[in-house]
């Protein structure tokens, strides 16, 4: 697959702008939850995470109506260009939270149309046939890349100022966005026009009549709604206060998180999956042990396995859905469908973070890991039983006719 110039390049691209990404993460998360606690992380990850459900069925009707590969370079060079005045601050002096806030938000509205259109053309890329092999190269990066910057970013986050991270992270986009210009232009078939409150139903209308595809993003919703407003807290939470090994702790448990992606991508990317959909559901089961090993560490070996088998899970339920979204809708229909996938996995943040992050106010972090993780696996064998009574509803349609 690597032999094909235009995917290396696309490839190349992400992986990049992904290390930048790695970087900023772990500073951004660091510096609130000192500065506040498990409130600066709610609030940081809270803005964070909005744009992703106020623009992310755009981005995605807008991956079906706009140039995909120009719709990802210009999102690239706004991330660019926003880090830059933000990294010059924070390199000559002291950003205000406010500063960082506001950029965090334009960042991940920039990402809404980014990731529908990569995620659109990437089938013209690799074909339909190689999609799941090709997600699992592109998340494997991610995590690999992931696992280097936070490992990094740890160790200079207490001799190097925030303005650093962002100013690796503005240049990561720009290497991006000249990468992307070397890619070869696709011909686009842009979807008929329609009234912009229906364009924004498209994606849903889509889904909706791919059997068992329905359940099966509402899942993936409900894993990272769970995953964000009772790991994304409870990590940081825990390395700060439960096991205080500072920084070095959150950057190793989310480099447990990254290894435990990395695994199930690897083996998603040689072993193809027949039964896309079901498996994705049933994919979330392994965070239960996940959580409950979270919920009763006290030390940090038995932190990192909870958090590997999160991570785990998490990936692989993103890679079998994005894959069984790309193989069963024709191109011209893909960015409206994976915008509600992205709605799924990115824009259910501040779902989590409204809904359940809260309740750490009241409740200790264990019984908060243990609580997420019996509600995901129920949920997941719950999604995994309506995808198969979909299938041979299907199946018995189909028989009757």
């Amino acid at each position: 697959m690597f032999s094909q110039p235009d995917f290396r390049r696309a490839y190349l691209a992400n992986a990049v702008s992904q290390l930048g990404n790695a970087f900023q993460f772990v500073a951004l998360m660091w510096f609130a939850v000192v500065a506040a606690g498990p409130l600066g992380v709610i609030v940081v990850r809270l803005v964070d995470g909005l744009p992703a459900l106020l623009f992310g069925l755009h981005g995605g009707a807008a991956a079906d109506r706009w140039d995909r590969r120009k719709t990802m370079i210009v999102a690239d060079l706004v991330r660019g260009l926003v880090l830059v005045p933000i990294a010059v601050v924070g390199l000559v002096g002291t950003l205000p939270l406010w500063a960082v806030v506001v950029t965090a938000f334009v960042l991940t509205t920039a990402a809404s149309y980014f990731t529908p259109a990569f995620g659109a053309f990437l089938p013209s890329l690799v074909g339909r046939s190689n999609v799941q092999r090709a997600n699992g190269l592109v998340t494997a990066a991610n995590a690999g890349l992931n696992v280097t910057g936070w490992a990094v970013a740890a160790a200079l986050l207490e001799i190097v100022s925030v303005g650093a991270f962002f100013a690796i992270n503005a240049a990561s986009f720009f290497v991006s966005a000249a990468l992307l210009m070397r890619v070869s232009p696709r011909p686009f078939v842009s979807r008929p026009q329609a009234e912009p409150r229906r364009r924004l139903r498209h994606g849903f209308e889509d889904l909706r009549d791919r059997t068992g595809l329905p359940a099966a993003v509402a899942m993936l919703g409900a894993g990272m709604t769970v995953m964000t407003g009772v790991w994304t807290v409870g990590v940081a939470e825990l390395a700060h206060s439960t096991l205080g090994r500072g920084p070095t702790g959150l950057a190793l448990m989310l480099a447990a998180t990254a290894l435990g992606t990395i695994t199930a991508t690897s083996l998603l990317t040689w072993r193809p999956v027949r039964r896309k959909v079901f498996m994705s559901c049933l994919a979330w089961t392994p965070a239960l042990p996940g959580y409950v090993l979270l919920g009763l560490a006290d030390s940090l070996p038995p932190a990192l396995v909870g958090t590997y088998f999160v991570g785990f899970a998490s990936a692989a339920a993103f890679v079998l859905v994005t894959a069984a979204t790309q193989e069963s809708l024709p191109e011209e229909r893909l960015g409206s469908a994976l915008g509600v996938v992205f709605l799924g996995h990115a824009g259910t943040k501040p779902l989590g973070l409204v809904a359940i992050a809260p309740f750490y106010a009241v409740f200790d972090p264990n019984v908060m890991f243990v609580s997420g993780g019996i509600a995901v696996f129920v949920l997941a064998l719950t999604a995994a039983a309506v995808v198969r009574a979909a299938s041979a509803s299907a199946i018995a349609a189909r028989v009757a006719t």
